[in-house]
């Protein structure tokens, strides 16, 4: 009986020993926040050269660019330095020169998936699971067994359910976010919120999404969507947060190229007023990475510029913008090594200090030049 006394007492204490290990761990972390901003199939055409001359002098069935004059005022100026800046100028002015940005084919940077589908749900989940997951070949809402960036996070940190959020305007979106329901708070296109954690904005703002028609009926209004986000964002301050935006590849499907553009500028006030919230609230000014990428781009010409699938040239190619504490103030990066889709998740996890390696071996490690050493 001694002996089993002795045993049990050096059990315990070892467990004690784990605990307060595992309690110091997380003490040492950073104070870091982590937001994931995607925007659905924004081709790198137009982000670092803003209005495509391809399309913009290509027949009117093939750019649907339906008022050529009021596009063109709004957004065509004669060289692609200017263009980019007149569609986006938060991005171009404010958030690329105080961070990075990858991806620009002409600067000696390419960033590319990995995966050989080239559309949205093997994007998002090689974005979240840091590698292509070759069994996902569809669109369909399915959970499949991949432990996401997202779930690591939540179980490693130990948070609580709505310490970790998606938001997205898809429902395909709340599927990729994790192999299983419940984990943490997932919203889909029309989903209601969760009652303890709404409030009147946000219960108003849910609702007006079911009555804003779109083009697809799995998906709901980005700017009610972002607003969603905005409001639990401010309310509940959650250590990290997954956004995601769908219009931009609804009005490219739609070969609406005018609302493309019009979309695109729109969503860099919403980058901005985005990043200006979180410099302005204490928990996240100066702790905040702000990540921002697509799941695919799109084809190269005025034939197949509307369409992304494997075999449409275009389709591979992304690109990864980065803003926080932690990542130096490169810009546009030039003549750097390829980047790939996969990378995105270790990314995030480093900015919170966590070990990418412990979340998932095969992941491919984060991006050089992202993030400073520690």
């Amino acid at each position: 009986m001694k002996h089993e006394g002795r045993a049990v007492i050096r059990r315990f204490v070892a467990l004690l020993a784990l605990v307060v290990s595992c309690a110091a761990g997380a003490t040492d972390l950073p104070d870091r926040y982590v937001i994931l901003l995607t925007i659905d199939g924004v081709r790198v055409q137009e982000l670092f050269g803003g209005m495509d001359p391809v399309l913009t002098n290509a027949p009117e069935a093939d750019s649907g660019i339906y008022e050529a004059d009021v596009t063109k005022k709004r957004f065509w100026r004669d060289t692609p330095v200017e263009r980019r800046e007149t569609l986006m100028p938060f991005f171009w002015k404010t958030l690329v020169p105080a961070g990075v940005v990858f991806g620009n084919p002409a600067k000696g940077s390419k960033v590319t998936v990995r995966n050989d589908q080239w559309f949205s749900y093997p994007g998002y989940s090689e974005i979240l699971t840091g590698q292509p997951q070759p069994e996902i070949k569809s669109n369909d809402f399915v959970r499949y067994p991949h432990r996401t960036a997202l779930e690591y996070i939540h179980d490693t940190l130990g948070l609580d359910y709505g310490d970790v959020v998606q938001i997205g305007s898809w429902d395909g979106f709340k599927y990729a976010a994790s192999q299983k329901d419940g984990v943490f708070l997932m919203n889909g296109a029309r989903d209601p919120f969760p009652p303890q954690y709404s409030t009147p904005e946000i219960d108003y703002l849910v609702n007006l999404r079911k009555d804003v028609m779109q083009l697809w009926e799995e998906s709901s209004n980005d700017v009610l969507c972002y607003r969603i986000a905005m409001a639990y964002l401010k309310k509940y301050q959650p250590r990290v947060m997954w956004l995601g935006l769908g219009q931009s590849d609804d009005w490219g499907h739609a070969r609406r190229y005018d609302l493309v553009l019009d979309f695109l500028h729109l969503a860099d006030r919403e980058i901005g007023e985005l990043w200006q919230t979180l410099q302005s609230m204490e928990k996240y000014r100066g702790k905040t990475t702000l990540i921002i990428t697509a799941d695919h781009g799109r084809g190269r010409t005025p034939a197949d510029w509307a369409e992304h699938d494997a075999g449409i040239q275009g389709s591979q190619d992304i690109w990864v913008a980065i803003i926080g504490p932690d990542t130096p103030a490169t810009g546009e990066a030039t003549n750097v090594s390829d980047v790939t889709q996969s990378q995105v998740a270790a990314t995030m996890l480093q900015s919170l200090g966590l070990d990418y390696r412990k979340f998932n071996p095969n992941a491919d490690p984060p991006i050089p030049g992202s993030l400073k050493a520690r």
